[in-house]
């Protein structure tokens, strides 16, 4: 405990805590050029260094539909693997989703992808995940994102170097000045994509997985070469494990 209040000598890190030591969704939202994917990008390398109210760091692994030069930043822009990637380990997990206001608009119809995405976020809790939603007009973003069941705050980029924090776990808001730049590269003008389906073949190592991925997606019996009872054993026990899965981490 000591060690922790050491670590969280400014409102800075003390904001970062609030927003990131349990599962949650914080958006970042703000005119263009203020410099939100790079703010983004900047909170992912303080979490990943700075120590969680429980036990090692804020976050371990990071994610994002963002193209960066980093090798140990994941690159996932579709549902399915991030679905995966989400549920490989269980070690806290960043995952930072840029342009979504691009990519889930409230002012459509909702579309499959929208329909989708909304149905993960209850899992980001379920998966010890946090979520930063970058987008140029937050209004226009689907309203579940900004429920308080899992939003725990909200970035306004006021300039390249300054940004605002609401958030109902600080007592007003937080304004933070001279905010530095991340030192990891991206190109900024480039679009950062999100897709329900991963594009090309998905291959699974584990080879039931592979065949009720194919199965699903509209091959049949013939097409795969199998039974139609093995078919039945594998998608019992692959439902049977998921829902035990599931199960544990409900009641944990």
């Amino acid at each position: 405990m000591q060690q922790l209040q050491q670590t969280i000598k400014n409102k800075w890190h003390y904001a970062l805590h609030k927003l990131f030591d349990y599962p949650s969704i914080v958006l970042i939202g703000g005119r263009w050029k203020t410099g939100k994917t790079d703010f983004a990008l900047f909170i992912a390398e303080i979490l990943l260094k700075l120590p969680s109210g429980h036990g090692g760091t804020m976050i371990s692994e990071v994610a994002s539909n963002i193209q960066t030069d980093r090798k140990d930043f994941r690159y996932i822009y579709d549902l399915v693997s991030l679905r995966q990637w989400l549920y490989a380990t269980g070690q806290r997990k960043l995952y930072i989703f840029d342009e979504a206001s691009e990519h889930l608009p409230s002012r459509r119809a909702m579309t499959t992808k929208t329909v989708s995405f909304i149905q993960l976020i209850p899992e980001i809790s379920k998966a010890h995940a946090r979520m930063i939603v970058i987008g140029h007009q937050l209004l226009t973003i689907d309203k579940t994102f900004l429920d308080d069941v899992w939003c725990r705050g909200v970035f306004l980029k006021l300039q390249l170097k300054k940004a605002q924090l609401f958030s109902s776990l600080l007592t007003h808001p937080y304004v933070f000045s001279n905010i530095p730049r991340t030192s990891i590269k991206f190109d900024p003008y480039a679009i950062a994509p999100f897709t329900e389906k991963p594009s090309g073949t998905l291959f699974f190592k584990d080879e039931d997985k592979q065949l009720l991925w194919e199965w699903a997606n509209g091959k049949t019996y013939k097409e795969l070469g199998v039974h139609n009872m093995k078919l039945n054993r594998t998608l019992r026990k692959y439902v049977k494990q998921t829902l035990e899965i599931d199960l544990h981490v409900t009641h944990t």
